[in-house]
């Protein structure tokens, strides 16, 4: 089984050992979580995790491999969420999907407004515009076609580094019968600075600072998880989990 410090973070196969101690730090090593199931993942755990795996595999293979899908939309999400907080000043998660075919992932804030925690969900359903694809119409159509729930989101990662007049795609979008409730695309101006933009339900654009919102996230925890009802908190966070790279 595979365990890491959560001290210095040295990672090791032990065999035979199921509480093993690390040899440079002597404090109780944890063991590997394999599964993103009913975890919440912060955006810079998400978006670090991304660049982890693209130092360990290369940007090619990180961005393409079928394999990452799950991690790369991850990434997708946690930009998206990371648009969220900067602009709603609030905690957003990122939860994987790993049981239903849909949503492919959800974000998670905890409401306290009422005076009580209650957890808003946001489901969200990501395709990519890719490099040899003029329009982004084309993409959204073929989303479109298919049946979804009214609450879902539709987020679009673009890869192509093409100019988006947001004002005209929603006016064309709008032509056609959309069932999500909300379409967003995001992507990257330039370095350290990305985009978003919604054009449904109406026309909207964001730019933040990577570095500069994620500063402001610094004190967010890596993941939470969330509890059963009648418990006091809905979620709580779990300090250091061990997620192997795949």
């Amino acid at each position: 089984m595979k365990f890491c410090c959560p001290r210095c973070r040295r990672e090791q196969e032990i065999i035979g050992d199921t509480k093993p101690k690390c040899l440079i730090c002597d404090v109780s090593m944890v063991q590997a979580t394999n599964s993103y199931k009913g975890l919440w993942m912060s955006p810079r755990f998400v978006i670090s995790r991304m660049k982890l795996l693209i130092e360990k595999y290369g940007y090619q293979d990180a961005t393409t491999n079928g394999r990452f899908k799950k991690e790369r939309e991850a990434w997708t999400s946690g930009m998206y969420a990371l648009g969220l907080s900067e602009m709603q000043n609030r905690e957003w998660w990122v939860e994987i999907e790993t049981v239903e075919q849909t949503p492919d992932t959800r974000l998670h804030y905890m409401d306290q407004s009422s005076g009580r925690n209650c957890i808003q969900t946001q489901s969200i359903e990501i395709v990519d515009w890719e490099e040899h694809v003029d329009d982004p119409t084309k993409v959204i159509k073929q989303k479109c076609q298919r049946a979804y729930p009214p609450h879902f989101c539709l987020l679009m990662l673009a890869r192509n580094g093409k100019n988006l007049d947001v004002e005209l795609l929603t006016q064309e979008v709008l032509r056609h019968k959309v069932p999500f409730g909300e379409i967003w695309i995001t992507g990257c101006l330039a370095e350290g600075l990305m985009t978003m933009a919604r054009i449904v339900p109406n026309a909207f654009r964001f730019d933040f600072e990577t570095a500069r919102s994620l500063e402001k996230l610094k004190e967010q925890g890596d993941i939470m998880q969330k509890l059963k009802r009648g418990t006091s908190t809905e979620a709580q966070e779990l300090g250091f989990v061990y997620l192997p790279l795949p």
